[in-house]
Order: C-alpha cells, then sequence, then structure tokens
C-alpha cells in the first residue's frame, strides 16, 4: 500500500495526484490535478473519475471494478488516459494507479503526468523493495509517485540508512540516487549537524519527542560539491510490513531565501529612507501634512503636535478640520476642493490648538497620488503671527494716510479755488494795464492752478477706493466695457480707434471701479497710440483660480526699465505737451485690482505696442 503519511506530503508536492476509493470515486485531488483539468479540488471531490473519461480504457476498467479476492483481476497499471477538463477541451495523461489491498480503505492512487511534462526519470533510480528485499506493488506506486516529483524524496530506516532516493535528489544536492541508496544519512547533512541529528534520532525513537517541526522546518543540507544547500522539509514516519522507516520531502529555497534576504534588505533600506525623510520634516520650523480625500490625516511631522498641543495618538482620530474654529471651515473645504481640482492653492486661516489658541497660518498645499494612486493633498503650514501683526499695523497706518490724505486735499481745494478765482478777476480787472508778460503769467499761474484741482481730485478718488468702495456683487464684466466704450466714443471717433474684446466673464466685485479700471487702461491705449489709428484688443483667460485679462495695444511701447515706475503715484514717462495726464490713472487702477484680491502688470517693448495684464479671483462656474 502506500502510506497515508506520504500523501500528506504528495500534497505538498508540484504533482497531479488523485485518491480514489475502489469503485473510482474521487476522495481527494491535489492542485496540480485541479490546474491541469480546470476544475477545483471541491467540484472533484465526490465525483466519479470515470466521468471524466469520454473512454474508460479496459485496464483501468480492470483495476477500478476489479476484485483481487475473486479474481486475478490488476491491482496495479500504467495506462494513458484522456481526461475532458472543465472548459470541454481533452488533455492525456500517462497515469499510474495502484489498488490497495482489500482489507484496508486506502482505495486508489492515481497519479498523472500531463503529456506536455517531460518523461519520468524512473530509469535513473534503483528499485525500491520491501524489507524482505522482494519487490512489491506498493514499493512500485511509491517510486512511481515519488518518480514524479520536482522535490526531493528519501527514505530512511531507523539506523538513518537511506533506503530510497528519487532522481529529484540529483538535481538539488548533486547525488544520484544509485550513489545515496544504501548509504547514511549522514553523507547529505553538514559535518557540524550530524551529531545533533543522531541524538534527535535516538530521542525520538525512545521518547517520540520531536524537537523540531516535521510539517516544515528549514535546514542546510550538505551538496555533493561540499557547499551547503538551504532545504525546506517535511518530515514524517510510517511502518511498512511492520517496520518503521521516515521519509523526507525536501526543495531547494536557496533562490527563495535570497529573494526574501533581498526584500529584507530593500525593506530596511525603505525604513532607513522614510526615517530619514521624518527627521528632515521634523527638522524643519513649518507644520506638514497629508490629507486625503475625506480630509482626514495620513501623515504629519513632529512640529504639529508641538504647535496644537495633541499627541500623535489623538491626531490620528481627528478630522483635519478640527483643528481650525467653525467659521474658517467653509474657507478650508473650498480650498481642499480647489488642491484637488487645480493641483495647487494657498489660503490663511487661525490654527486652533488643544488649548483653545488661535495661532494665524499660511497653508500651501499641492495635489499627488498616494502609493495606491488613491488622490491626496500634502502641504505645509507656516506661522504668520509675526507677518500679520506687521500687517495689520500696515492697514492701520495705510488707513490714517488715507485719511490725512482725503482731508488734505479736501481742504486743500477751497484755498486753491480762491487762488483760482483771484488770477481770474485779477486778468479780468487789470487786462488793459496788463503787458504781454503779465498776461502770460496770469495765464501760467491759472493752468497751475487748474492742474493741482485736477491732482488733488485724483488724490482724492485714489484715498477713496478702500474706504468708500462699494459692497462686491457679481458684475458682467462684458456690460461693464460696453458701458466705458460709450462713454469714450467720442476720443474713439476722433482716433478712428479700432476695439475688439472677446467674450468676458462674470466676477464679484465693485462695478464703479472695475469700470474704472478698463476706461484708464483703454483711455491711456487710445492715448498712447503714436501716428497709427489705435487697434486695442480685450481677451480673458481662466488660470487656475483666478481670470487672466488683458488690454492689448499696438501703440508706443513702454520700456521695461518702466514697468515698474509707472504704477507708482504721479509718475508720469511723457511730458504734459505731449500727453495730458494726472500720472494717477495707472496708480489707481492698480489700487482697484489689488483691492478686488488681483495683480497688474505690462509686458511692452519700445515701438511694439503694450499689453496690460491683470487678474480677478474667478467664481464656480462663472465662464466667459
Amino acid at each position: 500500500m502506500v502510506p497515508r503519511e506520504l500523501a500528506s506530503l504528495l500534497a505538498q508536492a508540484d504533482v497531479a495526484v488523485v485518491q480514489l476509493t475502489q469503485s473510482g470515486e474521487i476522495i481527494t485531488a491535489t492542485d496540480t490535478f485541479a490546474e491541469q483539468t480546470g476544475y477545483t479540488p471541491e467540484t472533484l471531490r465526490g465525483r466519479s473519475l470515470q466521468s471524466l473519461l469520454p473512454t474508460v480504457p479496459e485496464r483501468l476498467e480492470a483495476v477500478l471494478g476489479g476484485d483481487p479476492r475473486a479474481t486475478n483481476a490488476t491491482t496495479a497499471i500504467t495506462v494513458p488516459v484522456t481526461i475532458t477538463t472543465a472548459n470541454g477541451d481533452t488533455a492525456v495523461f500517462d497515469g499510474y494507479f495502484n489498488r490497495s489491498s482489500p482489507d484496508t480503505d486506502d482505495g486508489i492512487i492515481g497519479t498523472l503526468h500531463h503529456r506536455s511534462e517531460p518523461p519520468s526519470m524512473a530509469a535513473s533510480r534503483p528499485e525500491w523493495s520491501g524489507p524482505h528485499g522482494t519487490e512489491t506493488a506498493p514499493a512500485k506506486a511509491f517510486a512511481a509517485l515519488a518518480d514524479a516529483l520536482s522535490d526531493g524524496i528519501i527514505v530512511l530506516d531507523t539506523d538513518s540508512k537511506i533506503q530510497y532516493a528519487n532522481p529529484a535528489v540529483e538535481r538539488i544536492l548533486g547525488y544520484t540516487p544509485h550513489e545515496l541508496v544504501g548509504s547514511s544519512k549522514l553523507s547529505i547533512i553538514p559535518e557540524r549537524l550530524r551529531k545533533a541529528h543522531l541524538q534527535a534520532l535516538n530521542r525520538y525513537l525512545e521518547t517520540g519527542d520531536r524537537h523540531i517541526d516535521w510539517e516544515y522546518v528549514e535546514l542546510p543540507g550538505q551538496h555533493k560539491s561540499g557547499h551547503e544547500v538551504l532545504l525546506g522539509i517535511s518530515l514524517n514516519d510510517f511502518f511498512f510490513d511492520e517496520d518503521r522507516y521516515f521519509v523526507g520531502l525536501f526543495r531547494d529555497i536557496s533562490p527563495r531565501k535570497e529573494a526574501e534576504y533581498a526584500l529584507r534588505d530593500r525593506e530596511r533600506q525603505l525604513n532607513q529612507y522614510k526615517e530619514y525623510t521624518d527627521d528632515i520634516l521634523n527638522a524643519i520650523d513649518d507644520v506638514f501634512y497629508v490629507v486625503d480625500a475625506d480630509v482626514s490625516l495620513q501623515r504629519w511631522n513632529q512640529r504639529v503636535c508641538e504647535i496644537t498641543g495633541y499627541t500623535d495618538e489623538e491626531i490620528a482620530s481627528m478630522h483635519a478640520l478640527e483643528f481650525f474654529n467653525e467659521d474658517d471651515h467653509e474657507s478650508i473645504t473650498n480650498t481642499i476642493e480647489e488642491v484637488f481640482e487645480t493641483g495647487h492653492a494657498r489660503v490663511e486661516a487661525d490654527l486652533l490648538t488643544k488649548d483653545g489658541t488661535h495661532v494665524p497660518y499660511e497653508f500651501i498645499a499641492a495635489a499627488l497620488e498616494d502609493p495606491a494612486g488613491n488622490p491626496v493633498l500634502a502641504g505645509i503650514g507656516r506661522d504668520i503671527t509675526t507677518r500679520t501683526e506687521q500687517r495689520r499695523k500696515l492697514e492701520a497706518s495705510n488707513e490714517r494716510l488715507e485719511q490725512f490724505a482725503y482731508a488734505a486735499s479736501h481742504d486743500l481745494q477751497e484755498p486753491l479755488r480762491m487762488v483760482s478765482s483771484y488770477l481770474q478777476l485779477i486778468e479780468q480787472r487789470y487786462s488793459d494795464e496788463l503787458d504781454t508778460d503779465g498776461e502770460e503769467f496770469i495765464e501760467f499761474a491759472v493752468d497751475g492752478a487748474e492742474r493741482m484741482r485736477e491732482m488733488i481730485d485724483g488724490l482724492l478718488e485714489y484715498s477713496r477706493v478702500e474706504t468708500q468702495g462699494e459692497t462686491f456683487e457679481p458684475v458682467a464684466l462684458d456690460r461693464v466695457l460696453e458701458d466705458v466704450v460709450d462713454d469714450l466714443q467720442l476720443q474713439i471717433d476722433e482716433s478712428n480707434a479700432e476695439i475688439s474684446a472677446e467674450e468676458l466673464p462674470r466676477v464679484s466685485g465693485d462695478r464703479s471701479q472695475l469700470r474704472q479700471v478698463f476706461q484708464n487702461l483703454l483711455s491711456n491705449a487710445i492715448e498712447y497710440s503714436g501716428d497709427e489709428p489705435p487697434a486695442v484688443e480685450i481677451s480673458a483667460e481662466r488660470d487656475g483660480s483666478m481670470w487672466r485679462l488683458a488690454v492689448a495695444d499696438s501703440g508706443l511701447g513702454i520700456d521695461p526699465d518702466d514697468a515698474d515706475r509707472i504704477f507708482q503715484v504721479f509718475q508720469r514717462l511723457h511730458d504734459r505737451t505731449e500727453h495730458s495726464g494726472t500720472g494717477l490713472g495707472l496708480a489707481l487702477t492698480q489700487r482697484i485690482v489689488e483691492r478686488h484680491g488681483g495683480e497688474i502688470w505690462v509686458e511692452s517693448e519700445p515701438g511694439d505696442g503694450a499689453t496690460f495684464v491683470f487678474t480677478l479671483p474667478a467664481n464656480t462656474g462663472d465662464e466667459p
């Protein structure tokens, strides 16, 4: 018979084996048999082998249906069989079937070799006979099964003498089966372990105590060439004709171990790299964080704990919004959505600590993917307490300056009006007594007073941008531009200017101030057009969370060195005799744009025209 203990070893080997009842019903099937036929071990269990065969060979039928007690029926055969696979195809196998004694309940063991596999190496190994020197059917069955294995198998007696070795042993340890059979197992055990092996064997024979796990253990084997081979070994013992034997199934696990060592080394390197990056992140003064799409914190540096007063364990269970006042939740949520939509964003908000302290912070974040491909947000937060305080002081100072400028310019209006009136009165009453020089002097004085009045009016308007601006509301820039073109129609007609515009978006802002922006830029484009009729183009383009608007002309152009100076108060690039103006128009335009949360700049070269570009915050869904 084939020992049951061997079946547990075969289950770990890459060979197709089925265990059948005396009538051919499948009791168990190895995974290899299931894979080669397309069935699962579960669907095979309880099914008759005959149902898988389009035609049952007569010799196999004799084994499956024979009764050795009543006939001379064959008990062990080798026969080709054709099996119908799960998908309806057929596969041809060389099968070896062994029927046990009817006095036992072990049934029939069948081992099958797919015709696409290499032929058996049975000719390279010696036959294993029973203890009395007679080769038996069970011994043949065992040998047929063992020959099919890619794993090595050896059978020992209680004296550690090798009784059988299959052909795979030569590939693993370098010894042929003929060299091993009849020799001591010690020949394939490293010398340093031989004494321990003999002691363990004797202890087991005396007490039944196993000092290692027989189901699976990793031990070195001694190769014929002298080097050691790391083996994965499964062991068992069995009785054959009342004699005890030990069977071991083993395979060379050196490649797997090398891969494990490489993986372990790679894991160690990754851990070191993580520790290195953690050290870097913990060394910076800014807070670092990573949140997922649900706004749950996935990673943070030690600075987060230091600033907020929470422990790592507490932070791990917190939602990111818990670090902010409810008043800031909407802006924080909108910013997070913006990051996932556009790839990056920034926001200022007070970080709320565990003890209730509010710390002003600026957060800058970018959208990334984690190793699993899930979207995450990574960013840093910087304490802007000092900057916020400086900004508050600057805003207070600017407010006082605005109030002063407004008061001063307002108070200058009356005396200036008086000077201008009296000069005109002198000119009217004493014109007969004034010579040409006197009349010219008075004319200069009146003209100077008028220019000063214009400058004071401009300064008043400049100071009112913040203090007397209207509440922001949705503004259609197309309508604003239409109104400006109507206001400038006389100037447009006189200069033969051509104005063209793309469709412009809706934004949130102060309508009258935005109208002032377009009026100043269009008026300048016409004024500084040179000798050719002006051509002005207005366009709009979405740039992330901002609208980018441009007013391009074909005029005189601007030296890049003057690109910043033209936005300063009372700065002019041309003499009043060439072009009129107070020098406040672009400064006023810049202040209005900045009040709306945008920026303005010029792109130009002398003689190539100028393009004034300004940005305004975009409202969600406000497309042009």
